[in-house]
């Protein structure tokens, strides 16, 4: 019986594997070419929305300028330790949070306008405040620090403090500019102050008079604002004067009429300072009898 015949197999060409290796190569090189290229895109596409919805949360642009004469302190030290590491803005950014959170809790408080807010330190002093609030085109606001504020070089707070006071100056509706000047001024005082009151505030107007409007200071505001739990009398009182002004527009956001309750502030106001006088006389007293001893 014969064997059966075996038949060559052919062996592959070295050339063909050795193109076939290289075609491989090339096409793995191309893929990996393909995936960075994707992963780049995915990163680009995220950081682009990730700013985007950074400016979106903060609601405008904001620029800082030093317009203080070149070569002063002032203008050094507002360069150093607010422009360069970015401090001005970030003290803005917060001032405006917090306003925007006591003025415009839900979509049924109407905000202004603001695209776009430069902070200023001013070439001179400004005698009336540290910081003013101006609005120099539709939605554009400057606000102007006194240089002042840079006496100090680490006091930041009186910085914060100025910058609060003109962020709350300029998101306050002021009955198109009728609204008496002690609501406003004692609206920007409160709002300066956290919410909580300025005890350093304007004491009340001391005529015998209930009248609300004369009543107005941090601290009233701010004991209007406890009344209710959740607060939001200074937001109803803000949002009352974003047309007109009228003398019941803190009887509306209060909800009841406010001479009887200005009446017991200012009773209880005077009572307590009568009670801190009545104390402090007899150690004055004390203090002089051991002189004459």
């Amino acid at each position: 019986m014969e064997a059966p015949l075996l038949l060559p197999i052919a062996a592959a060409s070295p050339s063909s594997s050795g193109a076939a290796t290289a075609g491989g190569g090339e096409s793995s090189s191309a893929s990996t070419g393909s995936i960075v290229a994707r992963v780049v895109a995915v990163l680009a596409v995220a950081a682009v929305s990730l700013f985007a919805q950074h400016e979106a949360a903060r609601g405008f642009r904001i620029d800082v300028i030093n317009d203080a004469p070149r070569g002063t302190v002032a203008g050094r030290r507002f360069d150093l330790h607010f422009v360069s590491n970015g401090r001005a803005e970030r003290i803005l950014h917060y001032a405006s949070r917090a306003v925007e959170e006591a003025l415009f809790p839900d979509p049924s408080f109407p905000r202004k306008r603001v695209t776009r807010v430069t902070l200023k330190l001013a070439g001179h002093n400004l005698t009336a405040d540290a910081a003013v609030a101006d609005e120099v085109a539709p939605g554009d606001y400057v606000i102007s620090l006194s240089p002042n504020l840079m006496r100090d070089a680490g006091d930041y707070d009186a910085v914060a403090r100025a910058v609060r006071r003109g962020v709350a100056r300029m998101w306050i509706w002021d009955g198109r500019g009728a609204a008496p000047a002690r609501v406003t001024d004692a609206m920007v005082d409160y709002l300066a102050s956290g919410g909580a009151g300025d005890e350093d505030s304007p004491a009340v107007a001391d005529d015998g008079d209930g009248d609300a409007e004369k009543c107005m200071s941090a601290r009233f505001l701010g004991h209007l604002e406890r009344r209710r739990r959740g607060g939001g009398f200074v937001a109803r009182l803000n949002r009352a004067m974003r047309d007109r002004w009228s003398d019941a527009a803190v009887d509306a956001a209060l909800g009841v009429p406010s001479r009887p309750i200005c009446a017991a502030f200012r009773a209880a106001a005077t009572a307590t300072t009568a009670a801190v006088l009545t104390q402090q006389q007899p150690a004055a007293t004390s203090a002089g009898d051991r002189v004459a001893m």
